[in-house]
């Protein structure tokens, strides 16, 4: 595996912070910037992230992986040399601790079938209903289904539940706690927080993420992406793919504040697919090419979705079973 991912020099310290929402505006913006900076950045990123979160889930300080690192260095400095550095940060070290995380985990892997434990049972919290639902978490986290939806977690203690299964679609508002990471599992991706608001929408064409507020990891296929505020990430022919995109709309179905802002003919059929299953119909689509709607509107059922977009778009808007029709007047 190679380390030669750094592009540019940033103090570890503040990755740290960062890491556990304790950096300033300022660090912030700094560590944005250098995970923009590379894909070899948000690599980096990704395993020292995941280092912090195994040694809480595995209770392995960091002095352990200190002194495991005095035992492997030798081995691994004769395969590999040092990357340009992180200030503060040797790179070689935490691949060390990568690896003695990985044999961690994996005696716990032995160990858990060797003693005849199991996982505990999946929990359903929200069966699927033809309503939109809110459940609030043992950590106060507050997630709000789609009908249709149903959402699974298993029967353990409090301070061990932070991890959900989905079926559908939900918004999720997860609450930070103590460098716990937040899981979400739904087909074909897994989606890791520590705090931040998103939706994740799942359904017959694909499944995708998109990001409110502060990031999340998204992965799927072998592969991860770090997303933004504004970004989702979508998989589409076994490949995870990220795009820009309006999270408000995408997560507007749980109470219908619906706030656009330029949005395209094109971006409204999407949108009305992925928050409701419609399929949009335009006639004479050519009379609409060009046309952006902007504004607040309440939509809370059909006819007020009908009228609303009738009265944006200057068209007569209705619906037909599962279908959306848009026409000139």
């Amino acid at each position: 595996m190679s380390l030669h991912h750094n592009t540019n020099e940033l103090d570890y310290t503040i990755l740290i912070r960062f890491i556990e929402g304790k950096a300033s505006p300022e660090e912030t913006e700094v560590i944005v910037a250098w995970l923009k900076a590379s894909p070899g950045n948000q690599a980096l990123y990704f395993q020292v992230k995941d280092i912090l979160d195994q040694e809480l889930a595995a209770k392995i300080t960091t002095a352990d992986a200190d002194q495991s690192w005095q035992r492997v260095a030798a081995q691994l400095l004769a395969a590999e040399q040092p990357a340009t550095p992180v200030k503060k940060l040797s790179w070689l070290k935490y691949a060390a601790a990568i690896l003695l995380l990985v044999l961690a985990g994996g005696a716990g892997v032995y160990l858990l079938m060797h003693t005849g434990s199991r996982p505990a049972a999946l929990v359903t919290l929200v069966h699927k209903k033809a309503s939109v639902q809110m459940v609030l978490l043992p950590d106060s986290t507050r997630i709000w289904v789609k009908p249709g939806g149903q959402v699974k977690m298993r029967d353990i203690k409090e301070e061990d539940g932070r991890e959900v299964w989905l079926e559908g679609s939900a918004y999720f508002e997860v609450v930070k706690k103590a460098q716990t990471p937040f899981r979400v599992h739904v087909p074909g991706m897994t989606v890791t927080v520590l705090g931040t608001s998103f939706t994740v929408n799942e359904d017959k064409r694909h499944t995708a993420v998109v990001v409110n507020t502060g990031l999340i990891k998204a992965a799927a296929f072998n592969r991860e992406l770090l997303l933004h505020p504004g970004e989702r990430g979508m998989v589409i022919d076994s490949q995870i793919q990220m795009d820009h995109i309006n999270p408000q709309l995408y997560a507007a179905w749980k109470d219908g504040d619906y706030k656009f802002e330029n949005t395209t003919i094109d971006e409204i059929k999407e949108l009305l697919y992925a928050n409701y299953g419609y399929q949009v119909e335009i006639l004479q689509p050519k009379k609409f090419r060009g046309t952006r709607i902007s504004g607040r509107v309440l939509i809370t059922d059909d006819i007020s979705l009908c009228k609303a977009l009738g009265a944006m778009l200057e068209a007569d808007v209705r619906k037909d079973g599962q279908r959306i029709i848009i026409q000139p007047k």
